[in-house]
């Protein structure tokens, strides 16, 4: 069984430069020493750091973090960051920024284990469909009535980024469909709200590159009318009045039952 290629890293030469002297982001910084971009993989998620590494043949400038064991931290295991800063105050965490050269891979493991997915509320199924080509996440999906046969235009669908915080919403059209293009790999939550309606909630939903996850949401109504039968506000002084009202016989057969 192929190990986990993140394991395999040789430090070929390592780098004196200061990643807080480079310009940039917290994703990726230029390099005046080398002319070369710097990628800082703890803001980079494994299926990203893979693909980075298959398009420069594994030769790349990159900041990174190794625990102890001598793996890796990256934006998919955001419990390693916790330890990471609850340990900040007496270890020194190792950083290197260096070229690199990496062994061959194919395995898909994994920093941490990712969590199961959790649904609350309304009723969703999923389904994915794994693309021939290499392109980015997508989400897309239908919002129909508990019945499943009437689309439901107007609802407003919220994806976010469990790992980075980052939310995106849209509107279901008159269809009642919804589509977010273009995601980076990640773990995500979903949100489907209408008035009236109970809301979908899904949490810890993963998406990949190359695949397209379809959503099939059936809203519940929320019951929560009160029938009163009875005198409404009845005035005192019209009770003490001792006010009646008498009903016909025919009125009362027309009166639906």
């Amino acid at each position: 069984m192929p190990g986990d290629p993140l394991k395999d890293i040789r430090i070929a030469a390592p780098c004196p430069a200061s990643w807080e002297g480079m310009a940039g982001d917290e994703r990726v910084r230029h390099c005046t020493l080398c002319s070369l971009n710097v990628y800082n993989f703890r803001e980079m998620k494994r299926d990203e750091i893979r693909a980075l590494l298959d398009r420069t043949e594994g030769r790349v400038c990159a900041r990174l973090y190794r625990r102890a064991d001598g793996t890796l931290l990256t934006s998919d295991c955001p419990s390693g960051f916790q330890v990471l800063r609850q340990r900040m105050s007496r270890f020194a965490a190792a950083v290197t920024a260096a070229f690199f050269t990496v062994s061959a891979f194919a395995s898909d493991g994994a920093t941490c284990e990712k969590p199961r997915v959790r649904k609350h509320g309304s009723k969703v199924k999923f389904t994915t469909e794994q693309l021939a080509t290499a392109q980015q996440a997508e989400l897309t999906g239908v919002v129909l009535d508990e019945s499943g046969r009437n689309p439901i235009p107007g609802v407003t669908v919220m994806l976010r980024d469990e790992a980075m915080k980052r939310e995106l919403t849209t509107v279901t059209d008159v269809n009642g469909a919804f589509t977010f293009a273009s995601l980076s790999d990640g773990i995500y939550r979903v949100e489907v709200m209408l008035s009236g309606f109970k809301s979908a909630v899904v949490e810890h939903l993963v998406l990949k590159q190359s695949e397209i996850m379809r959503a099939r949401v059936a809203l519940r109504a929320e019951v929560n009318e009160t029938i009163t039968v009875g005198a409404v506000g009845p005035d005192s002084t019209m009770m003490d009045a001792g006010v009646t009202t008498t009903f016909s016989q025919s009125l009362i057969n027309k009166l639906p039952h």
